[in-house]
């Protein structure tokens, strides 16, 4: 009985591993205006933008709404606080872009959580960031970035795997040291700010939704100068060289076909338990 019960319940976990199953849960804020998407290395092939909220309940007043675009000018989120998704799930081996720009004005910086078949993926430490050095600003109403200007968001990307960022720009995909993957100096660093936690962020509660490990994260475009790059201090039109890219690779995550050949296996071994023991069995009864 008990053998039975162990099946039902592996067969149940890999049902729910299907590929009708393989939804991701995202939950995102950002002061001020962002996008998100999955893609491989070269740029994003999946995208969600046009989001862009200025005022501070519609960025840090919980609990979160559901991430619903407003289709028309201005392109704000209809509801308060963070956004959540349901979104189909990528691939493993594909990155998670975060586009982000602010108002220039007061703070500013990008919190999220990805809930991943293979386990959370959080904002914070491990990101890297390019800095475009292309100003733009969430203040000006149509100043935003929509499925539309994919285009121009990886030809920005083609430039930061190349290292090739013209001035203004970070060069490439720079890490909290300032490093670029091929371990040359970029210009600026990642900017890692606190974790999500009560008062942490200037005075505002943790936001709901997103773990309390989460971090915020921005970009100071020169760190031996700018002490606080969460607040803005009169850095200048284009803030922190804004819109950003934010990439994190998802990594190895275990594929529904994965799981099921595991539990194909592990079915087996019951059943060749189940065999060895009935056999046994009937040899002590001889």
């Amino acid at each position: 009985m008990k053998m039975r019960c162990f099946a039902i319940i592996l067969l149940l976990t890999v049902a729910a591993s299907s590929p009708a199953a393989a939804q991701l849960s995202v939950t995102i804020t950002v002061d001020n205006a962002y996008g998100f998407g999955f893609g491989p290395t070269a740029g994003m092939t999946t995208y969600y933008g046009g989001m862009r909220n200025l005022a501070a309940g519609d960025i840090y007043v919980n609990p979160p709404g559901a991430g619903v675009l407003n289709p028309s000018p201005p392109y704000t989120v209809l509801g308060v606080g963070a956004e959540q998704y349901v979104v189909p799930s990528p691939a493993p081996t594909d990155y998670v872009y975060i586009v982000a720009w602010s108002d220039d004005a007061v703070y500013q910086g990008a919190l999220a959580g990805f809930q991943l078949q293979g386990g959370p993926l959080l904002s914070g430490t491990g990101w890297r960031v390019f800095a475009t050095g292309i100003d733009r600003d969430s203040g000006i109403e149509s100043d935003t970035l929509t499925v539309a200007d994919l285009g121009l968001i990886n030809s920005q990307i083609a430039l930061a795997n190349a290292n090739a960022g013209g001035a203004g720009s970070s060069v490439g995909w720079v890490d909290q040291s300032g490093m670029l993957p091929n371990a040359a100096p970029g210009v600026g660093a990642l900017a890692i700010g606190p974790q999500n936690v009560n008062g942490a962020f200037h005075g505002y509660n943790a936001i709901q939704g997103i773990s309390n490990q989460s971090q915020w994260m921005w970009y100071n475009k020169d760190p031996g100068f700018f002490s606080d790059p969460f607040t803005y201090s009169g850095e200048g039109s284009g803030g922190h060289s804004e819109f950003l890219i934010f990439r994190q690779q998802i990594g190895t995550v275990p594929e529904p076909s994965t799981l099921l050949l595991a539990a194909s296996a592990g079915l087996g071994l019951l059943v060749f338990a189940a065999r060895k023991r009935k056999e046994a069995a009937a040899s002590r009864a001889k």
